[in-house]
């Protein structure tokens, strides 16, 4: 058989034959189906024009052909019916809307119009939250005759629009934890009750410190118009966390173009019975006050011993902060430095520095000295002054210093308005290796909120002085004018700057146009950017014989965007050029040497997991340089890729990208110098974060200097809570060299001290009042395991019912305690100001009150969002004492209570208009052996409807 099919198909005649009668079959049902579709056609539109023929006297039009409509919109139009035949018209109008529109008027209206008359029908329509943008939604209108026949239809469109609306909220606020809790579970409800469908991503921040390095966990996902989800974030406890004083959880929400639509907080705490008063405006202060004691180079000539520390000192005045660096070598090679030291105190709005100053304006000032500075919060002025030396050893003189150490001094003045500042400084300097006296004079504008942009101008005067001569002077300015921000969807940022050559700060005889545009779009970002920097500085030194001038400029378009849902990928196609003369080279007789390149950069980032991250940036193109001015190839990339503990780093060039390398290419006689390295790291905790492990290997080849490698490892051990003993290792090997570098060393972490501070000890006892008399007496027992807050500070008691709040600042505290196994005590408040206070609370023995609210309608009722959660409800005793609860989503309600009777009510003030709770709410009778039940009636009142039909007089018929 197999061989009959393969000769039937070699033979070309049964091929040919075979293929041919398939086309004629082909060709037949092609005819056949192109003559059916017209004799359908025809038929169709034969019974259309006998329709038409038959109703062309009869008129039915809206006065709304299209309407644009919002969700849970109430939408008005008339139905217009025109009678122009010479015999009565009786019928039914039908008015169908799609499901996902309410009809409130009549959905079939009966007519009966004489000869030449017309009707007007009014109909409402309601647009609920269900009905979808970006559709087209029909309401059709149908005119039958009383036999039911269709006489004619028309139709109105329906355009909704756009409601971009997700919400998200924490079903929990605050979770407490204990040793036995293994792991934190919040559970996040995100709901849409927007009309199109939203890709967005969820982002939820633990503390940097519980993080271990990773990522911030993120959820990406699609939720549909009208509906929501309910997602649970999980993540295991760590001592860390149990020790900690509390801390936040954090979600961010954000649809697909970043837009944020929502942000939560959960508090999370631990339950303990006693603890220390931790100043909730100091994050973890104990972390920023610690003295480190290590030796670095051990073993070796260069082994060297350091003390490093920092703190503050809460004074009842004010406050004392410090830093402490020293070094000192073993085998004195150079002096002892004691550099990063300083000693500050801040009282009120004023405050002073002595020790080692860095000061960052336009010339960088560092050394010994002092800064003073005071802020004038009424007139919103702010004013600094501050001299130094150049010398930055504490303790004696730089041991690389050979020049004497200059000296400087500086005053500042800010004011402040709400949407712009105004700064002036004044710098004079004394610099022996710039041989120069120089002062500067600046003053910066700054205009934080004009039409989205935020404008900053600067414009500053110098004076520049040769140090041994008074007759060689030389005056210079510079000026600045930087511009950012965004308009609609347009960021610009734009920054441009000025100097003559002679101008002392930093930035000498500079021209700088630095020009960037990005096009925001909702999934991708187009720019544009254009940089130009030339240098042409002076100076008077004698060190320098002669003073380079160099340039660059680039120009690039890109755009960015994301593809395959997760992965960012951008793409700009660029212009480089760069020139420098400070190169003189035997064998070029060039002065000037310069390099430029077209090349393509393209970058790929893909966050493969929420603890896996894959990125890879690539440049490639042609360059040519002054040495060699023929076009070559040259490439760069840098791999970046993160899973877990483990990273992982590579980079890899063939060619010349700077002129420093063509300049080293035509010293070596080489053409394609080659680079390639490989960097892995590992990163792990231990012993619930008790030992952390760092280590890592670099591995580098270069075709111009060789091959090297880098080891490098760190281990730090949590001895105590607050004491950690470490060690690390690095090791280097270049071709025939190699050295290593051990350092071993202990921190502790101190706690704020407080100089002078006022406080107070606060012990609460809670015990069970079994016979209600408020004493604890003869078969009252210690409540074990009570759940309390002192202010919103979670404990949990002890087996003798106690709880040990210590070194409180004298204030009021409000002590809550929970219902736990039906006892239950009100909130008490206690103001401190003794050393020791205890206070007894007794428990008493409650009730529970479950209810639910539900809304009670019909289908003449409004149509409103039936919104159960968060309403808030109040029962109250015979004593008239309020307790008060609020509903959850389902619209739950529930009350731990002392035993007795109850009269329940709900606050109408966050209730829609429409809405009125029932009355005559039954009084409960509260006992602690079982719960009360009951229901509540929210009732949604009826609407009105008014039906209106406008018959127009009489007329003859047109002849």
């Amino acid at each position: 058989m197999k061989k009959r099919i393969s000769d039937f198909l070699r033979n070309p005649l049964c091929l040919n034959s075979l293929l041919s009668g398939f086309i004629i079959k082909l060709e037949v049902l092609s005819v056949y189906l192109i003559f059916t579709m017209f004799l359908s056609f025809s038929i169709f539109n034969s019974v259309e024009l006998n329709a038409q023929e038959n109703d062309s006297l009869i008129v039915l039009v809206p006065s709304k052909p299209i309407i644009t409509a919002s969700n849970e919109e109430l939408v008005d139009l008339t139905l217009k019916l025109v009678n122009k035949r010479s015999v009565p018209l009786v019928g039914t109008i039908s008015i169908n809307p799609e499901k996902s529109i309410n009809l409130i008027s009549k959905n079939k209206i009966t007519v009966s119009i004489k000869p030449g008359d017309s009707l007007f029908i009014p109909v409402k329509v309601f647009i609920t939250k269900k009905t979808v943008s970006g559709q087209r939604h029909v309401i059709r209108f149908v005119l039958s005759d009383e036999s039911n026949n269709l006489i004619m239809a028309t139709e109105t469109i329906v355009q909704v629009s756009v409601k971009r609306n997700v919400n998200m909220f924490s079903l929990v606020s605050s979770i407490l934890i204990d040793a036995s809790t293994d792991s934190i579970r919040i559970p996040v409800r995100i709901s849409n009750p927007g009309n199109t469908a939203q890709r967005i991503t969820l982002i939820n921040r633990f503390p940097a410190v519980f993080q271990n390095q990773a990522f911030h966990a993120t959820q990406e996902f699609t939720i549909q118009p009208s509906s929501d989800t309910l997602l649970t974030i999980t993540k295991p406890v760590t001592r860390k966390m149990f020790q900690s004083e509390g801390f936040d959880v954090t979600f961010t929400g954000l649809y697909s173009n970043g837009d944020v639509f929502g942000m939560a907080y959960v508090r999370v705490q631990s339950g303990r019975s006693d603890r220390a008063y931790h100043d909730p405006n100091l994050n973890d202060s104990y972390n920023a006050n610690s003295i480190s004691l290590s030796s670095q180079g051990m073993f070796s000539s260069n082994e060297s011993y350091l003390l490093n520390g920092q703190g503050n000192l809460e004074l009842k005045s004010g406050n004392l902060g410090y830093s402490l660096d020293y070094t000192d070598w073993k085998n004195a090679y150079s002096p002892p430095m004691m550099r990063n030291t300083w000693l500050s105190y801040e009282a009120g709005n004023m405050g002073i520095t002595a020790g080692n100053i860095n000061k960052n304006m336009d010339i960088n000032l560092s050394g010994r000295g002092a800064n003073l500075f005071l802020n004038d919060t009424t007139n919103n002025d702010s004013y600094d002054v501050g001299f130094l030396d150049g010398n930055s050893n504490l303790i004696g003189k730089d041991s690389y210093n050979f020049l004497p150490s200059g000296s400087a001094g500086w005053a500042g003045y800010t004011h402040r308005n709400e949407n712009s500042e105004f700064s002036t400084n004044v710098i004079y300097e004394i610099s022996p290796l710039q041989n120069s006296k120089s002062a500067i004079l600046s003053n910066s504008y700054t205009l934080s909120k004009f039409k989205g942009l935020r404008i900053v101008a600067n414009l500053s005067g110098g004076h520049t002085q040769q140090r041994d001569s008074i007759s060689l002077v030389r005056p210079s300015f510079a000026s600045g004018l930087n511009i950012s921000g965004t308009i609609k969807k347009i960021v610009i940022n734009s920054s441009n700057y000025f100097s003559s050559g002679y101008y002392p700060g930093m930035r000498r005889g500079a021209l700088s146009f630095n020009e960037r545009i990005t096009f925001m779009r909702e999934r991708s970002n187009i720019w544009a950017g254009f940089d130009y920097n030339y240098y042409s500085p002076k100076t008077f030194s004698t060190f320098r014989l002669f003073m380079p001038k160099f340039s660059t400029l680039r120009a690039e378009i890109g755009m960015s965007g994301t593809i395959f849902k997760k992965m960012i990928a951008s793409v700009s196609p660029l212009y480089f050029q760069e020139s420098n003369n400070a190169f003189r080279l035997p064998g070029s007789t060039k002065e000037v040497h310069t390099l430029s390149y077209w090349n393509i950069n393209s970058s790929f980032n893909y966050p493969i997991s929420n603890n896996q991250y894959l990125s890879l940036n690539a440049e490639s193109g042609y360059f040519s340089t002054s040495f060699n001015e023929q076009l070559r190839f040259h490439f760069r990339s840098n791999l970046n890729y993160k899973r877990g503990i483990f990273n992982l780093s590579s980079t890899l060039q063939f060619g010349t990208f700077y002129i420093g390398e063509a300049v080293n290419n035509f010293l070596r006689i080489q053409d394609s110098p080659r680079i390639f390295s490989i960097i892995p790291t590992v990163r792990k905790n231990f012993y619930r974060d008790k030992l952390r492990i760092e280590a890592g290997l670099a591995l580098m080849n270069n075709s111009s200097y060789g091959s090297s490698s880098f080891l490098t490892g760190r281990a730090e051990y949590d001895i105590l809570p607050k004491s950690s003993i470490y060690t690390s290792i690095n090791h280097n090997r270049f071709s025939n060299y190699q050295f290593s570098l051990l350092e071993v060393g202990i921190t502790q972490k101190l706690s704020l001290p407080k100089a002078g501070a006022v406080n107070s000890d606060l012990e609460v006892v809670v015990y069970k009042d079994m016979n209600q008399n408020n004493i604890f007496d003869q078969g009252d027992t210690k409540a074990e395991g009570h759940l309390l807050y002192i202010n919103d500070v979670a404990f949990i008691t002890d087996a003798s019912g106690s709880v040990v709040y210590k070194k409180l600042p004298h204030e009021s505290y409000r002590i809550s305690l929970s219902n736990t196994k039906g006892w239950y005590a009100p909130d008490q408040y206690i103001n401190l100001d003794k050393k020791k206070h205890r206070l007894e609370i007794p428990l008493k023995r409650t009730g529970t009150i479950k209810g639910n609210l539900v809304y009670s309608f019909d289908q003449f009722s409004y149509e409103i969002n039936r919104n159960l959660q968060g309403i808030t409800v109040v029962a109250t005793d015979e004593n008239n004492l309020r307790y008060v609860t609020k509903t959850n989503l389902e619209g739950q309600l529930i009350f731990y209570l002392p035993i007795g009777k109850y009269t329940l009510s709900v606050d109408s003030t966050n209730l829609p208009p429409e809405v009125e709770v029932e009355k005559n709410i039954p009084q409960v009778i509260l006992d602690s052996e079982s719960p009360a039940n009951l229901t509540i009636k929210l009732i949604i009142k009826p609407r009105k409807i008014e039906t209106k039909k406008f018959v127009s007089p009489n007329k003859l018929p047109n002849r």
